[in-house]
């Protein structure tokens, strides 16, 4: 008997043959796609467990956000007016005292929140890096949505020492990856040439040996400050780093590459390694002088782009479609227009960043067998009515007020609006209670008109154990490229 129906629905099935049916129907049982067809007369008397009329609305894969931080969204709003050089600075003394501190009902209370927010936005899946991870896997477990969740290894960033961070990295994928049912799989996650020295490096390479089915999540920074960490570890530039531990391959994610050249976008496409692009962050803070993002290169060359939101340090945003109107509207304004079509983006943020992930066989399309990961959403209103070209609607004028209905694997998590599978009111409490003990704990003041970072030097809030670590690994970078 079928679990689930949804007729009348306008489908946009993101599938092989970039199906959209004008009046569809998705049949699910236990958890998976039966079918995707035009709807029947039947449909709207059927026995179904649970039927929805989405008559005026518009059903697609759930949304993926392909690079995503969550320790720190009980932050939001405290660094949005910091230059850049000083968010750096204070997002640096949190990495480095913020776990000790604060303890894990801050984190937990952060990735509850993170969940809600990522429901409601009708984001069903995240790739998520962080360094509170067994508190991430169980919060998006027991919400109901599905994340591939990496342990940040970072040495330059936090305390433990990398032998330290890399007995935890391989406790966390033993004991979380392929968890609750499968919706909560694990990555190998190093920070970056800038985060990480070559002893971590080396330890990650045997992690990705020893466990050749999770994805390695990244970042590449392509800059000439990490050219020279990445000359540290004995090499010449970020991907010849990864490159010279083997990590450079079609299970490899690369986030930002913001000022890579065309070589760059070659070598990246032609190893298939997929680029995970946020491009709010940096127009946020400013991009830089050097040439930005080199989208016409990797559209060349074939490599696979998807988006993410990044960090809720940076400009607090949560809405996923409208991270990728803006990743058009700056291709558009740096390259000329037409960098992206409206459909080609809706692929970015579902069967793309599913193939990015590993999991193309089983989410990012609304097709038979697949597993039932879908979003509804009401054009049904005057800002959208009437419409033509529904891909340009959904890209361009949704947002994620327009998302009604959210359901993972079969599961409804969200009906009209309303949560099902948490109480709002308890993760909302929580996140309030401690958001003003980390005030009160770090010396942050906030007001209605702004905040304030705490007026102690950061040379007292962060750790000299990691300053000389970083130190020393820019030094011999220093050495290597110049003497």
């Amino acid at each position: 008997m079928t679990d689930l129906l949804i007729h009348d629905a306008i489908v946009v099935t993101v599938d092989h043959e970039n199906r959209i049916l004008e009046n569809g129907s998705v049949r699910v049982t236990d958890g998976t796609i039966l079918s995707v067809e035009p709807t029947e007369p039947a449909d709207r008397r059927s026995t179904a467990e649970r039927v929805i009329d989405a008559s005026g609305k518009v059903v697609i894969p759930g949304l993926i956000d392909a690079h995503r931080h969550t320790d720190f969204t009980l932050v939001q709003g405290l660094f949005s007016e910091l230059p850049g050089d000083e968010l750096l600075k204070e997002a640096f003394a949190l990495y480095h005292t913020a776990e000790s501190t604060l303890g894990d009902d801050f984190f937990e209370a952060a990735w509850r929140l993170a969940c809600l927010r990522q429901l409601t936005h009708g984001v069903t899946t995240v790739n998520a890096m962080d360094f509170t991870p067994e508190l991430g896997a169980e919060a998006i477990g027991e919400t109901g949505l599905r994340g591939v969740i990496g342990p940040e290894l970072a040495d330059f960033l936090t305390p433990a020492s990398a032998a330290e961070q890399l007995v935890d990295a391989r406790r966390f994928i033993e004991t979380y990856h392929d968890t609750f049912e499968g919706r909560v799989t694990a990555s190998i996650a190093p920070g970056g040439e800038a985060g990480c020295s070559r002893t971590l490096w080396e330890g990650v390479a045997e992690l990705r040996a020893d466990y050749p089915g999770l994805r390695l999540h990244t970042h590449l920074y392509d800059s000439a400050a990490a050219d020279t960490m990445a000359a540290g570890s004995g090499t010449d530039d970020p991907l010849d780093l990864l490159d010279r531990y083997g990590l450079l391959d079609e299970r490899t994610l690369l986030t930002h590459l913001l000022h890579a050249s065309r070589d760059d976008a070659q070598r990246i496409a032609d190893a298939g390694a997929h680029v995970l692009h946020c491009p709010t962050v940096y127009s946020y803070f400013q991009a830089g002088t050097q040439t930005w993002f080199p989208l016409p290169a990797l559209q060349e060359f074939g490599a696979n782009v998807v988006i993410g939101l990044d960090d809720p340090f940076w400009f607090d945003s949560w809405d996923l479609i409208q991270e990728s109107k803006h990743a058009r509207l700056l291709a558009n304004f740096e390259y000329g227009a037409q960098q992206w079509l409206s459909y080609d983006l809706l692929k970015m943020l579902t069967i793309n960043a599913a193939r990015a992930l590993g999991l193309g066989g089983k989410i990012g399309s609304l097709e038979q067998g697949k597993r039932a990961d879908l979003v509804v959403i009401d054009v049904n209103t005057p800002r959208h009515q009437p419409y033509s070209n529904i891909p340009s609607v959904l890209m361009n004028t949704v947002t994620a007020g327009d998302v009604e209905t959210v359901v993972v694997e079969g599961d409804i998590l969200m009906e009209d609006r309303s949560i099902k599978s948490m109480d709002v009111e308890t993760v909302q409490t929580a996140a309030i209670r401690e958001r003003k003990r980390f005030q009160r704990c770090t010396g942050w003041e906030t007001s209605l008109a702004g905040s304030t970072p705490p007026d102690r030097s950061i040379l007292r809030r962060v750790s000299g154990r990691l300053l000389l670590r970083a130190i020393k690994q820019y030094g011999r970078g220093v050495v290597n490229q110049y003497l």
